[in-house]
């Protein structure tokens, strides 16, 4: 096993223009299928708890999917492993295209709009929705579809899924950078609403006094995965092959479950990352949550 070599650097939020202009900074050309043997591998992560954040206390790495990042790339495969932070959501997929990074470890839904710009991992945790508002929910919103014609102020995660739901359902709605950000934003009363993945708002403003988290519900199957480059085939076959055998031994779950998840967010028996990015995510929902 290789030693440590984590580096976190914070990087100021940049336009996707912006970031395709600069140089890269990641190896840029992932895995040789060989195993890592010492070989540089770049990963971004995204600040929203549990799934990949900077600690504060300590100024490491840390999160459901870092865990598992440190665990298959460094562990099991032998890459020298250095993680760094995008504060800015819609960065993320550009900076992998640029060049920025070799992998996202921030439990990216896979969608199709997605699959159009990068290749992903097999399923790893299945989301629900929840919305922050205040204290005792006077407005009594559980839904999107509660949200039509509500008149109220909604804030939404730029680029994130229930962004694209809510303009599917025709939703008027606002976005933020950042999970911190929509947060403040309802904390100041400058929203009504902020809608996100319910683990995060439960781990990130559950016990915020004068706030409340709505009970969390699945609008539309979501299931997120770890994000690479198209061309890196044999990274993405190497990952996968570590990630079936710790979802085989049950270690996966071992590993998330420090960061509040649990049976309930593991992904349906045979649900394939192909099958989210090409199929009617309708059709899919019925099959898998009905399941």
């Amino acid at each position: 096993m290789k030693q440590k070599t984590h580096s976190a650097r914070a990087m100021g939020a940049l336009s996707a223009t912006a970031l395709l202009a600069l140089t890269a900074c990641g190896n840029g050309d992932g895995g040789d299928g060989d195993g890592g043997d010492g070989e540089e591998l770049t990963i971004a992560l995204f600040g929203e708890e549990p799934y990949s954040w900077i600690d504060e206390e300590t100024g490491e790495p840390t999160g459901a999917t870092i865990a598992v990042a440190e665990e298959i790339f460094e562990n099991r495969l032998g890459y020298d492993i250095t993680i760094e932070e995008e504060p800015d959501w819609d960065n993320l997929i550009p900076g992998l295209a640029a060049g920025h990074w070799d992998v996202v470890s921030a439990g990216m839904s896979i969608t199709e709009d997605r699959c159009a710009e990068a290749a992903f991992g097999e399923p790893e945790l299945v989301y629900t929705t929840a919305f922050l508002v205040e204290e005792g929910n006077p407005t009594d919103i559980e839904t999107f579809e509660d949200l039509q014609d509500a008149g109220l102020d909604v804030v939404a995660l730029s680029g994130a899924v229930e962004s694209g739901w809510m303009e599917e359902e025709g939703i008027d709605h606002e976005t933020v950078g950042s999970a911190d950000d929509g947060i403040d934003f309802v904390e100041g009363g400058r929203a009504d609403v902020f809608a996100l993945t319910a683990i995060s708002l439960e781990t990130m403003a559950g016990d915020m006094e004068g706030l409340e988290v709505t009970d969390s519900f699945a609008h539309e199957l979501s299931v997120g995965a770890h994000a690479f480059l198209p061309d890196d085939e044999d990274l993405i076959e190497e990952f996968n092959a570590e990630l079936d055998e710790l979802m085989e031994s049950g270690e996966y779950l071992g590993l998330v479950e420090e960061f509040g998840f649990t049976e309930d967010e593991m992904p349906p028996s045979g649900l394939t990352a192909q099958e989210l990015c090409e199929e009617d995510p309708q059709e899919l929902t019925e099959e898998y949550l009905e399941d």
